[in-house]
């Protein structure tokens, strides 16, 4: 018999961060994840991939 469930991933995602908000962050975290049809995991996985993707320079412009 065949195994049932979900397919094994190649890259599992063992690892769990945790992250205080205030009550207002954590609101607008939620509209918009919900306005863009996303998670707040997934709003949070693009946030921190396109920063990784964005050159040093760039980066420090952002964040005086």
């Amino acid at each position: 018999m065949a195994k049932m469930g979900r397919p094994k991933s190649d890259a599992p995602k063992l690892n769990t961060l945790s992250v205080r908000v205030t009550d207002r962050e954590l609101q607008e975290l939620r509209e918009y994840a919900d306005s863009h049809g996303m998670t707040i995991t997934q709003l949070l996985h693009t946030g921190v991939n396109l920063l990784l993707q964005t050159p040093d320079a760039e980066v420090q412009n952002l964040f005086p």
